[in-house]
């Protein structure tokens, strides 16, 4: 796998959020975080990406529905939803988000 610039997401993931953010209401934000956000990915590494939502009814659905669509771009994506009051700095993930990623 190519290196690339610690701040340059791979062009599937940015493709993946302009799709959601286009197609899913309610995305207010899309971060790739972990591994590839930090450059430290290798060849069976997942591509972390946190999708926030202005409310996630069900996060088990949201979760699922957010799998399928990856398909269409790489199944190495891996989509995390948390809804938009949950997305501060007293959640763990969140924190996790915050500190090791960046906004796509």
């Amino acid at each position: 796998m190519e290196n690339m610039d610690q701040r340059c997401a791979p062009d599937v993931v940015v493709k993946y959020a302009n799709f959601l953010k286009r197609s899913m209401p309610g995305i207010k934000k899309v971060f790739i975080f972990g591994s590839y956000a930090k450059g430290t990915y290798g060849e069976n590494s997942d591509m972390d990406i946190a999708v926030v939502f202005e409310r996630v009814p069900d996060a088990f659905e949201m979760q699922v529905e957010l799998m399928k669509l990856r398909r269409k771009f790489d199944t190495r994506i891996e989509p995390h939803p948390i809804r938009e009051a949950d997305f501060n700095s007293s959640n763990p993930f969140a924190r996790e988000v915050l500190s090791s990623g960046y906004e796509v």
